[in-house]
């Protein structure tokens, strides 16, 4: 890969609980390159939201980052004062939240909302130019009426209709990165192919980078290039999504796939076996090993590192020791 417009290395996020230490986000490396569409799959719990409150900044109490590095654009954001990182947030990188009703203010009109978002980033911009600007991207995110919804609250607007809202107000500073965590959460398929199709033509005419959260492998296969699977904190395999969903490598990422309803099969619906971990008593070993269907005694007794399964394809399994040539999943 070239020069990345976003890495993270070797992150860690803990979260120190009176029960314990609950590590989240442990030792996850990512790299996103300018105007790259890059997925992050896994279950609920799996530290996929963790990971992108690491980056914005927006870890509360007891949760810190205490390891690794965030590099954006050449800048180290762990070695920001709060001040210089808000000044990023929002502007070069934004982020789309999963609920929009519960993101955005019941008592503040929508329009003023995103206004606001807009004027902090643009000390020289007047109100109405602001306004303009916002009425401007409602209509280019497909809300209907512009002007007269930009004085509407969120209770007037339809689930479709405030996440276009929240799309406006994340890419009205014209973001390098935008993080989508589960855009299309509760909405329909109709409205999540709109949503979709919507963030893929704003990505494509302002060449920006999307990291996009979510458990839904169409998702992925519609929207990204490359993917990474995460479980229990960790990164369980990435790739290209042609090269994961062709040839996939892990036993996780295998349960994931095979979990997708196949409307065409007869075959009852497959269930990966058990639950993710608790992150206060994770397993020894390999933190999948327990739901694993190809899990060996070493797999109960050591973790594994990061193996190379085929050129610029990863997998955090002993089936892919070298020289150990056991056979894939």
């Amino acid at each position: 890969m070239g020069d990345a417009l976003l890495q993270i290395e070797d992150l860690h996020t803990t979260f120190y609980t009176r029960d314990g230490l609950v590590r989240a986000v442990d030792g996850v490396s990512i790299e996103i390159e300018a105007g790259e569409s890059v997925g992050i799959v896994g279950e609920s719990g799996c530290g996929k939201s963790m990971t992108a409150m690491s980056l914005m900044g927006l870890l509360k109490k007891p949760g810190k980052v205490d390891g690794g590095s965030i590099v954006f654009d050449g800048q180290e954001l762990l070695a920001m004062t709060a001040k210089d990182r808000r000044k990023l947030m929002g502007n070069r990188i934004s982020m789309i939240f999963q609920e929009p009703m519960t993101s955005l203010n019941p008592v503040i009109t929508v329009g003023r909302q995103v206004r606001e978002a807009l004027l902090l980033h643009n000390k020289g911009m007047s109100r109405s130019q602001a306004k303009e600007r916002v009425i401007q991207m409602f209509q280019l995110v497909g809300i209907p009426d512009a002007p007269k919804r930009y004085g509407e609250y969120p209770h007037q607007l339809s689930g479709g209709l405030r996440q276009r809202v929240m799309i406006a107000m994340a890419m009205v500073c014209d973001p390098g990165l935008l993080i989508a965590d589960e855009p299309t959460t509760a909405l329909d398929v109709t409205i999540e192919a709109q949503i979709l199709r919507l963030m893929k033509d704003l990505q494509e005419d302002k060449g920006t980078a999307v990291m996009m959260i979510t458990h839904n492998l169409g998702v992925v296969a519609q929207f990204c290039t490359r993917l990474y699977v995460m479980y229990a904190g960790k990164v369980m395999e990435s790739g290209t999504v042609r090269e994961i969903f062709k040839h996939v490598c892990h036993p996780y990422t295998d349960g994931l796939m095979r979990s997708v309803p196949d409307m065409k099969s007869k075959e009852r619906l497959y269930n990966i076996r058990g639950m993710v971990p608790s992150m206060l008593h994770l397993p020894k070993g390999c933190r999948f090993c327990p739901r694993c269907q190809y899990s060996m005694a070493r797999c109960f007794e050591e973790e594994p590192q990061i193996y190379e399964a085929s050129p610029g394809h990863f997998a955090r399994c002993f089936l892919f020791d070298q020289g150990k040539g056991e056979k894939r999943p």
